[in-house]
């Protein structure tokens, strides 16, 4: 039982995957801890259409498995036919990235949210507050959540609601699950200790993400600490930065990284995949702090996202410091 029961890659979205070794008692522990606020029961089914190979899919044969309910297994994210399932199966259940979410709202279209469906788990990245603000106004029942391979998945759960929407911030991830201990350390990093965590024993483990944890107990998650952007004195947070740029009627998609610079230390990127209007320009000098407003924006075809959904800030850093790609100057350093 304490002997590791599988090897697991991080997902690599920072660079080089990692292997973390889980056992039995960690992947029982994780699917139990969530069990409740998941709304999951006997007889239940969870469509699962993420990644086998990643610790977001893997985790829903063992919830699934303990609560007695019914897994629909598909190899990849089709949008029309995630319809379709969710119909002819009555699914109670789904696990979503972002963008998995954003092309399953477009299939739907003006269509109410599936009455069979009590959570939409959401993971991998950030939830743009625009995206789940859209969902949640239609029916979707949103939960977000934060997690890593090392925890076996989720430690935290927030249900959204019409109520509360509006107030939730986008790095609200909620409280930490039972028997999960989070703290914040001198650099900001988030620390957790959990039963969760191999192998069994109570340990802590330091993520490597910026949090802070707020009056009510939730966490946020401003990013990566060694993705934070120290430009000419000011520490950017890219994604503050992307969760502002998304606000503006014209900028559908975007990431944000730092450029080194001799004099300012690193410069503030925009990369995206359509070009910016003269209306999209004016309206960043309005609403963004003249600290947080990219120098350039680069335009790509694509955004480059890993198996998981996730954006590859790895191929991102790459970009923005000189592949050969448009750039179109936004602002001169003040």
């Amino acid at each position: 039982m304490s002997a590791p029961s599988i090897l697991l890659e991080t997902s690599g979205s920072e660079g080089c995957p990692k292997r973390i070794a889980l056992n039995y008692q960690t992947l029982r522990a994780s699917a139990l801890m969530g069990q409740a606020l998941e709304a999951l029961r006997t007889g239940d089914c969870w469509l699962n259409c993420l990644p086998q190979t990643h610790v977001g899919g893997l985790a829903i044969h063992y919830r699934c498995e303990q609560a007695g309910a019914n897994m629909l297994l598909h190899s990849g994210f089709n949008p029309e036919r995630v319809q379709q399932d969710i119909e002819q199966y009555a699914v109670t259940h789904i696990s979503l990235v972002p963008v998995m979410l954003s092309k399953l709202l477009d299939q739907y279209g003006d269509e109410p949210a599936p009455e069979s469906l009590r959570t939409v788990l959401m993971g991998g990245d950030r939830l743009p507050k625009e995206l789940a603000v859209r969902a949640v106004n239609a029916g979707w029942p949103i939960v977000v959540s934060y997690g890593m391979t090392e925890t076996a998945s989720r430690i935290t759960l927030l249900r959204l609601s019409v109520d509360t929407i509006a107030e939730w911030e986008e790095s609200d991830v909620g409280p930490p699950l039972p028997g999960v201990s989070l703290t914040i350390g001198d650099a900001g990093e988030v620390r957790i200790r959990s039963e969760q965590l191999f192998p069994g024993e109570e340990k802590e483990v330091v993520t490597g993400d910026s949090g802070s944890i707020d009056e009510c107990g939730h966490l946020h998650i401003h990013g990566r600490l060694d993705d934070q952007i120290l430009s000419a004195g000011y520490l950017v947070d890219p994604l503050e930065v992307e969760q502002q740029l998304l606000s503006c009627p014209s900028i559908r998609t975007v990431a944000v990284a730092g450029r080194a610079d001799s004099e300012w230390g690193a410069l503030v990127v925009a990369v995206t995949e359509q070009p910016l209007s003269s209306s999209a320009h004016d309206w960043i000098e309005q609403n963004l702090s003249s600290y947080q407003r990219p120098r350039y924006f680069v335009v790509v075809e694509q955004l480059k996202r890993n198996s998981s959904g996730k954006l590859d800030r790895q191929w991102l850093k790459l970009v923005v410091e000189g592949v050969v790609v448009e750039e179109q100057v936004v602002n001169d350093v003040e």
